[in-house]
């Protein structure tokens, strides 16, 4: 890693780490922090551009971390901390900053593990929620993770911090259009399973309490937001609903919170055997 001196704003990549943290160029990812950094290393990602302060030193942890990085052919700068704090997304600089190839995977790749343990996001917003989900479905032994279209992209800086690594590992395909992921189920023997962590309206006729919905085989868990569920129809239709039960005074769970009660059991009947 060949490293250069930069004090400006003005200065290209620092524009580049800006317009890859707005999403400008989706093909790379913004990694903040020592241990999202370590993470991309550990996983063989391919790094374009590093970034880092004096503030990286200050540790041993710091210090191998960087160390570990002059072995990587790629673009290195030492910033200062003001040039840092304006490119970065954090409100705390770790005095680490790298952009990187973002991984990519398509429908087919993601179907290809079995047997499918599949989640499903279909209009979630938040990135710090689709984070926590991608990272407990790694920890529960989930195959991969579809985002529909409209879905908040689970590589975005938040939900790659929230993920705590786990995007860099998980077989992910954004943006899918929800017939497409009904089709490849079909064709797969997939079970689609759907859940909204509000509490229904009305009971489906179709639906079971979370336990007794069998997860052993191939199944995609299709989870919707709290406030709208799952809005694409093709997806809300097309499997079992699954309810998980809660006290009446309580109108909804927090999507992470509602997706790792499913995961859970679904690791649970698998008798927690993970790939």
């Amino acid at each position: 890693m060949l490293v250069e001196k930069i004090t400006s704003r003005q200065n290209p990549l620092v524009k580049r780490f800006r317009r890859v943290r707005s999403g400008a160029e989706p093909h790379l990812i913004l990694l903040e922090g020592v241990r999202l950094v370590e993470e991309a290393l550990d996983s063989g990602a391919h790094f374009e551009s590093v970034a880092f302060t004096s503030d990286l030193e200050q540790t041993d942890r710091g210090l191998a971390l960087k160390d570990a990085l002059q072995r990587v052919p790629c673009r290195g700068a030492e910033l200062n901390k003001q040039v840092m704090d304006y490119m970065s997304d954090t409100e705390n600089p770790q005095g680490i900053a790298a952009l990187a190839v973002r991984p990519h995977f398509t429908l087919e790749q993601v179907f290809d593990r079995e047997p499918q343990l599949l989640i499903i996001a279909d209009g979630l917003q938040d990135p710090g929620n689709i984070g926590a989900i991608v990272r407990t479905a790694e920890a529960a032994g989930a195959t991969g993770l579809l985002a529909t279209s409209g879905t908040v992209s689970p590589y975005s800086p938040k939900a790659l911090r929230a993920s705590m690594g786990s995007a860099l590992r998980l077989p992910i395909a954004t943006s899918q259009a929800p017939e497409a992921i009904v089709k490849a189920c079909s064709e797969s023997g997939v079970t689609i399973l759907a859940s909204n962590p509000a509490r229904p309206e009305a009971p489906r006729s179709n639906s079971v309490i979370y336990t007794d919905a069998d997860f052993r085989a191939g199944v995609a868990v299709v989870i919707g937001s709290e406030g709208s569920g799952i809005p694409s129809r093709a997806l809300a239709d097309a499997g079992q609903f699954l309810h998980i039960p809660m006290a009446p005074s309580v109108e909804s769970l927090n999507v992470a919170s509602s997706t790792a009660i499913l995961l859970y059991e679904a690791a649970r009947q698998r008798n927690f055997v993970f790939a």
